[in-house]
């Protein structure tokens, strides 16, 4: 029995070990099921989390709102001329993150965000630092907001005390990582930092503070730029220099630790002072630059950042010469400049008053667009158009003497006559009854009409028809259109309109020819100068108009017009004023800044060098008398035969012409066909018929005639 017992004894242990196996197999079976179906839960609530937190983070409110800049306006060469407030009142200038010194983006985010470029948007190590020691110590010892955050607060301009409102802006740093690079967020940080005051981004405190772009920091100016955004009140260096002295030093302290500076640089920086004052924004060429920016602002399609032609440097050094020259004049006189590249029409330097903000000098007047007689500037077309026209050469006799022309009877601006003169001493000496009898030869209307083709628009009192009285500055033209005439002249007669914008491609127009350009190029670079320089490099023409209210000045070299006009803004009188005496020396003055050029000298092919007695004999005097010979009984006085007329062919230019004795009525005929004019007139203006080769013939009542072939060019 015993042994029966002790041979079941293993059976049965081998039993319940197979039945305890099952056991400890069901149970694993059992605790593996429970095990996958809690991982799988547990997965499912933490996808369900991240979904939730992923449809928090997308559907956050774009944290991006609209603004403005201010709107600048730069130079050639992308430095700015002016720059205007916003629109809702702050020095805000947009800056690319190329446009600052690298030093000042290493201290930024070593100060501000040392992971800026690994996080996204939110430094949850440092928030939950930041946390912790506000806990610790029941007090902020150190932020945790990352630069994405600061910018969504810069961009919501919302406080952020609260916990929700902490949230929100977590919330909306992560959206903006999303929609963003980091280059861009960086950049809305570096235009949007508060500076104190109304200054807002690097840019527009770096030249608020230092005077100068944000390109070329020293280490003190860029710690000083670092630290003022974290209290832009408190720490204005104008205002409270004490506290952003201590702030600077915090900034350096932390570049010093974190080996961006050294020892000595920091030291150094430390011993910088601190900017007493704030530096006026940049208003080079104010005038100019504020319609730009109003023409920019009523058009949808242009940039509020406008490029010009003009150059800043220069811009600065003409108005800085003319400021100093302003202030030893009389209060109430202005001054205006233009500097014009003729060859392209491009202007470098344009100049309404020197300062637009001198309320004694009325600087907010732009005196280089108000409409002003232009004086004896205008002799030079007169003469041109005589060239071309076969009535005068340089050289040829014209008579300075009383004259009357239909009641009128001009006289010099010294009341002397100097009898038989050349056109060369007629002009350099600015005669008038010279001037006056040539535009009678070729008409008003024609000096108007090339006035045209060069881009001015002049004006003519009360509306009334041009008379002899434009040829001595009876009419309004600005300094701008004055420039025009004057860059036409010296390109050799074709026009390029003036343009401050880039790009510019505008097609020459020739008005005058080279010969004529090249006469009058001749004579003005021999005009006396009474010792102001620059040689016979410069071709010049003063002018003084009626009254003594406009003095005027108006010169080129070999690459540059510079036109000067000073006058009282309110148009009042400047007894003894003269162009010669209060604009010439500014001219020369500019000419010096600018650097002459020196022209070229060589005249055109069809050019005639000679002196009078060798000229041809219909050249040698100007109209019967003044060299004694006898009167024709009718003659074609402008154009004369063989002359060469610009500006007609192929354009809604008429053709001028004007004859000489004879008997009304008078019957016109172009190339043998009849012509529709006033038979009581010695003057017609005839449409144009095209260019090349035309015979013009005038018969009159006596039976006389007059013939002349002219050739129409565009």
């Amino acid at each position: 029995m015993a042994l029966k017992i002790a041979l079941r004894v293993p059976r049965v242990i081998a039993r319940y070990r197979r039945k305890g196996l099952k056991r400890i197999k069901a149970i694993k079976r059992i605790s593996g099921r429970c095990v996958a179906l809690v991982s799988l839960a547990l997965l499912v609530v933490l996808a369900g989390l991240w979904l939730a937190f992923e449809r928090w983070v997308e559907t956050a409110p774009d944290p991006l709102t609209t603004w403005e800049y201010s709107p600048v306006v730069r130079d050639r060469h992308g430095q700015p001329l002016s720059l205007f407030l916003s629109a809702d009142g702050y020095w805000r200038q947009q800056t690319r993150l190329s446009d600052v010194d690298p030093t000042y983006l290493a201290m930024l985010l070593a100060y501000e965000d040392k992971r800026f470029y690994s996080h996204h948007g939110v430094d949850w190590l440092a928030l939950v630092r930041a946390t912790g020691q506000a806990l610790w110590h029941r007090d902020i010892v150190s932020g945790g907001s990352t630069l994405t955050m600061q910018v969504v607060r810069l961009l919501q301009r919302e406080p952020t005390q609260t916990m929700k409102a902490k949230l929100a802006q977590i919330r909306a740093a992560l959206a903006l990582e999303r929609r963003l690079d980091k280059k861009a967020i960086l950049e809305l940080y570096l235009n949007l930092a508060p500076m104190g005051g109304n200054l807002e981004g690097v840019a527009t405190a770096s030249r608020g503070y230092f005077g100068k772009g944000p390109g070329f920091l020293s280490a003190a100016e860029a710690a000083l730029l670092v630290a003022i955004p974290q209290s832009p009140v408190a720490r204005q260096p104008h205002r409270h220099p004490e506290q952003a002295r201590a702030a600077r030093e915090r900034v350096l302290e932390r570049s010093l630790s974190d080996g961006l500076l050294s020892a000595e640089v920091v030291e150094e920086a430390k011993a910088e002072p601190i900017p007493q004052r704030l530096v006026p924004m940049p208003h080079l060429s104010w005038h100019l630059a504020q319609a730009l920016v109003a023409e920019a602002r009523h058009s949808a399609a242009r940039s509020l950042v406008i490029d010009t032609t003009l150059d800043a440097g220069l811009q600065r050094r003409l108005e800085l010469a003319l400021r100093r020259w302003l202030g030893q004049q009389v209060a109430d006189v202005g001054v205006a400049m233009m500097v014009v590249d003729y060859h392209t029409g491009e202007v470098r330097a344009r100049i309404g008053a020197p300062d637009p903000f001198d309320e004694q000098h009325v600087g907010f007047v732009d005196m280089a667009a108000a409409k002003r007689s232009p004086g004896s500037t205008l002799k030079p077309l007169i003469y041109a158009l005589g060239f071309d026209e076969g009535l005068i050469h340089p050289e040829t006799l014209i008579n300075d003497a009383p004259q009357d022309f239909d009641g009128w009877s001009p006289s010099n601006f010294d009341g002397r006559f100097r009898g038989p003169v050349s056109v060369r001493r007629a002009l350099q000496e600015s005669l008038n009854l010279p001037a006056v009898a040539v535009l009678d030869a070729i008409s008003p209307a024609r000096l108007l009409g090339s006035m045209r083709r060069s881009g001015a628009q002049p004006m003519l009192p009360g509306g009334h028809a041009a008379g002899l009285a434009i040829g001595l500055g009876g009419l309004g033209v600005t300094l701008q259109d004055m420039a025009m005439v004057y860059a036409m002249i010296a390109n050799d007669g074709q026009v390029v309109p003036l343009t401050v914008l880039p790009d510019s491609d505008a097609v020459p127009q020739r008005v005058i020819s080279a010969r004529a350009s090249w006469y009058l190029a001749d004579i003005l670079r021999q005009t006396p100068r009474g010792g102001l320089g620059a040689s016979d490099k410069v071709a010049f023409k003063t002018g003084t108009s009626y009254g003594y209210r406009d003095a005027w000045a108006i010169g080129f070299d070999g690459q540059h017009v510079i036109a000067v006009l000073v006058g009282r803004p309110d148009n009042g009188s400047m007894p003894g004023a003269l162009g010669a005496y209060s604009a010439a020396p500014l001219l020369f003055a500019g000419f010096d800044i600018v650097g002459v050029v020196p022209p070229r000298r060589t005249p055109p092919k069809d050019a005639l060098i000679a002196s009078s007695g060798d000229l041809p004999k219909a050249l040698r005097t100007f109209a019967a008398g003044t060299g004694g010979e006898m009167t024709p009984p009718i003659r074609i006085l402008a154009p004369r035969d063989g002359a060469e007329v610009f500006g007609v062919a192929d354009s809604s230019m008429p053709l001028f012409v004007h004859l000489q004795g004879g008997t009304p009525p008078f019957r016109w005929l172009i190339n043998n066909r009849p012509m529709d004019a006033d038979p009581l007139r010695r003057e017609a203006a005839f449409d144009t018929m095209g260019g090349g080769f035309h015979r013009i013939t005038v018969l009159d009542a006596a039976g006389h005639s007059a013939n002349a072939t002219v050739r129409l060019m565009p």
